[in-house]
Protein backbone atom coordinates (compact mmCIF):
# COMPACT_ATOMS: atom_id res chain seq x y z
CA UNK A 1 0.00 0.00 0.00
CA UNK A 2 2.94 1.96 0.77
CA UNK A 3 4.31 2.18 -2.91
CA UNK A 4 0.71 2.69 -4.07
CA UNK A 5 0.37 5.74 -2.25
CA UNK A 6 3.87 6.93 -2.60
CA UNK A 7 3.35 6.34 -6.87
CA UNK A 8 -0.32 7.57 -6.42
CA UNK A 9 -1.89 4.53 -9.26
CA UNK A 10 -5.20 3.95 -8.84
CA UNK A 11 -4.81 0.03 -10.05
CA UNK A 12 -4.90 -3.26 -8.43
CA UNK A 13 -2.22 -4.07 -6.25
CA UNK A 14 -1.57 -6.92 -8.02
CA UNK A 15 -0.24 -5.39 -10.90
CA UNK A 16 2.32 -3.15 -8.56
CA UNK A 17 3.10 -6.57 -7.25
CA UNK A 18 3.95 -8.21 -10.23
CA UNK A 19 5.83 -4.75 -11.54
CA UNK A 20 8.24 -4.41 -8.08
CA UNK A 21 9.30 -8.49 -8.83
CA UNK A 22 9.77 -7.45 -12.56
CA UNK A 23 11.72 -4.11 -11.18
CA UNK A 24 13.51 -5.15 -8.30
CA UNK A 25 16.79 -4.29 -8.85
CA UNK A 26 15.64 -0.86 -11.10
CA UNK A 27 15.67 2.75 -10.17
CA UNK A 28 12.05 3.97 -8.34
CA UNK A 29 11.49 6.24 -11.43
CA UNK A 30 12.05 3.10 -13.76
CA UNK A 31 9.20 1.11 -11.93
CA UNK A 32 6.70 4.13 -11.73
CA UNK A 33 7.65 4.64 -15.66
CA UNK A 34 6.57 0.76 -16.11
CA UNK A 35 3.52 1.04 -13.78
CA UNK A 36 1.92 3.87 -15.76
CA UNK A 37 3.19 3.06 -19.33
CA UNK A 38 -0.10 1.87 -21.62
CA UNK A 39 -0.37 -1.16 -23.27
CA UNK A 40 0.71 -2.29 -26.28
CA UNK A 41 -2.01 -4.71 -27.39
CA UNK A 42 -5.38 -4.11 -26.94
CA UNK A 43 -7.76 -7.45 -27.17
CA UNK A 44 -11.13 -6.66 -28.08
CA UNK A 45 -12.56 -9.28 -25.33
CA UNK A 46 -14.70 -12.53 -26.33
CA UNK A 47 -16.59 -11.20 -29.04
CA UNK A 48 -20.46 -11.99 -29.00
CA UNK A 49 -22.36 -13.89 -31.95
CA UNK A 50 -25.44 -11.12 -33.41
CA UNK A 51 -28.36 -13.81 -33.25
CA UNK A 52 -30.36 -10.96 -34.39
CA UNK A 53 -28.50 -10.47 -37.46
CA UNK A 54 -28.06 -14.13 -39.01
CA UNK A 55 -31.81 -14.20 -38.32
CA UNK A 56 -32.52 -11.27 -40.72
CA UNK A 57 -29.89 -12.73 -43.70
CA UNK A 58 -31.96 -16.39 -43.35
CA UNK A 59 -35.07 -14.54 -43.65
CA UNK A 60 -33.77 -12.49 -46.43
CA UNK A 61 -32.66 -15.09 -48.07
CA UNK A 62 -35.26 -17.10 -47.72
CA UNK A 63 -37.90 -14.66 -49.48
CA UNK A 64 -35.44 -14.07 -52.34
CA UNK A 65 -35.19 -17.38 -52.89
CA UNK A 66 -31.61 -18.41 -52.16
CA UNK A 67 -32.01 -21.00 -49.69
CA UNK A 68 -30.10 -24.09 -51.47
CA UNK A 69 -27.30 -23.67 -49.10
CA UNK A 70 -29.66 -24.29 -46.36
CA UNK A 71 -29.99 -28.16 -46.95
CA UNK A 72 -25.75 -27.74 -47.70
CA UNK A 73 -24.49 -29.82 -43.84
CA UNK A 74 -20.95 -28.28 -44.30
CA UNK A 75 -22.72 -24.23 -44.34
CA UNK A 76 -22.07 -22.75 -41.19
CA UNK A 77 -24.59 -19.89 -40.53
CA UNK A 78 -22.16 -18.20 -37.80
CA UNK A 79 -19.27 -17.65 -40.76
CA UNK A 80 -21.01 -15.12 -42.71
Amino acid sequence: MLVKLKAGYKGPLLTIKRLIHTCLNEPFSFFVRKLYRKPQRSSKGRRKIDHEAIYQATVRQVMVGETEHLNDLSYDPLIL
